[in-house]
């Protein structure tokens, strides 16, 4: 599933690929599926509207990532699976979007679990609030998500709320999801099903520092290794906690590694480092070194500037 990572990452390779080329043909809902979500009542007429479209950009929005042609805007949900196919590569026979591009290759969308595909004309879109929450989302790859900010988000939850509660529902930070959420609270010695309302002024700071640093990770490695880009390549991010490491020791303190089912899915955690009551162990409120050193994973900072260029081109368009 797309998050902020991969949607960064497929948007800047398909604006790369396709801006300024023009779609020669496009198909709309040839497999049907029952949690592909489409603009109208039937998908057979994206065909008429793309066709002979110019691509102007694609840029990433939360767990979106936005293709703005000169008369639509289609927006691709978090549960796209976005490819590109080379000139002469046969064509799969079941998707739910499949474009053509005037240079021979294509993009393939087809749909893992949900997703919206919503072909926009100018002003369509305002009643998906999900959109626009991602498009007048804060992001944590920008200097506008500040501690203030996730502090004003959680002094207006629920004081029940789980710390996953906080990071990963209701569209409090749209597109950080139940995959960046493990690595991120790991970094943090928070448990995902801890209270808010346990969390102090110094537990939020390190959790805002958690959630800018974990991100900016994954973005600058091209997206976890847990997901693929529009190459059909893994993230270069290694994942700390996910269903690829289960079975492997906590890297900072060799204990199990716990998985259980909670909020919609599953979540993995310490419970020596990540301990469900408000005291926390010395180990597990110390720095974690994100494991891109121990597992000689080499992330190029330097790229930085230009994500974050893409992010501010992102909420201009």
């Amino acid at each position: 599933m797309l998050e902020i990572p991969e949607a960064v990452t497929v948007a800047r390779q398909a604006h790369e690929a396709w801006a300024g080329r023009t779609i020669t043909s496009a198909e709309a809902g040839r497999s049907p599926h029952g949690f592909a979500f489409y603009t109208g009542d039937a998908p057979e007429w994206y065909a008429g509207a793309l066709a002979g479209q110019r691509l102007e950009s694609v840029r990433p929005h939360a767990g979106y990532v936005v293709f703005t042609f000169e008369d639509w805007r289609l927006a691709l949900s978090d549960g796209a699976r976005l490819r590109r196919l080379d000139r002469g590569t046969p064509r799969p026979p079941k998707h739910q979007l499949l474009i053509e591009f005037d240079d021979g290759t294509a993009l393939v969308c087809t749909v893992q679990m949900y997703a919206c595909l919503a072909l926009l004309g100018e002003g369509e879109g305002e009643d998906n609030i999900y959109f626009q929450g991602a498009l007048r989302s804060i992001s944590p790859l920008t200097s506008a998500f500040t501690l203030d900010h996730l502090r004003g988000l959680a002094e207006a939850a629920k004081p029940s709320l789980s710390a996953k509660g906080l990071l990963a529902t209701e569209q409090r930070i749209p597109g950080l999801g139940n995959g960046c959420l493990h690595d991120i609270l790991f970094a943090a010695g928070i448990h995902p099903q801890r209270r808010i309302d346990t969390l102090g002024d110094d537990d939020l700071e390190t959790l805002h520092s958690a959630i800018v640093r974990t991100l900016t990770e994954m973005t600058e490695a091209g997206g976890r290794d847990t997901e693929r880009d529009l190459h059909d390549k893994p993230g270069g991010y290694r994942t700390v906690l996910s269903a690829k490491t289960r079975d492997l020791p906590c890297p900072r303190c060799a204990g199990s590694i716990t998985r259980k089912p909670y909020l919609g899915g599953h979540i993995y955690f310490c419970p020596t480092c990540q301990p469900l009551s408000q005291r926390r162990t010395h180990e597990s409120s110390a720095p974690f070194v994100q494991r891109s050193t121990e597992l000689d994973l080499q992330i190029d900072v330097s790229n930085i500037a230009e994500v974050l260029e893409l992010l501010d081109g992102a909420t201009h368009s």
